[in-house]
């Protein structure tokens, strides 16, 4: 639960918009390739180095998927994002 709601939370929802802008200028808009992300809540799972893992469903395809991670390095530290890989379709979509 307390994953779920770290997950879903507003720090980590601004994380999702920065990282998607940042390799589409125009994500979240009309313009942009990337429409639309939904957490994807059976993904949500401890990762074993630290840190939470989950996967976003790009423009409501379930192949287009980009797979999360966030960590917290201290107590009264910022959570951070541990990076994102892209699946295939993913990468295709951001190439058109």
């Amino acid at each position: 639960k307390e994953m779920f709601r770290i997950v879903h939370s507003e720090e980590v929802k601004k994380l999702i918009v920065e990282e998607l802008k940042a390799i589409d200028p125009n994500a979240l808009t009309e313009k942009g390739k990337i429409r639309s992300y939904k957490i994807d809540d059976k993904t949500i799972r401890h990762n074993p180095m630290g840190g939470i893992m989950f996967h976003i469903v790009i423009n409501e395809n379930q192949d287009i998927i980009g797979k999360f991670g966030i960590q917290k390095y201290g107590e009264d530290e910022p959570i951070s994002t541990v990076g994102m890989s892209k699946s295939k379709k993913f990468q295709d979509l951001l190439k058109e």
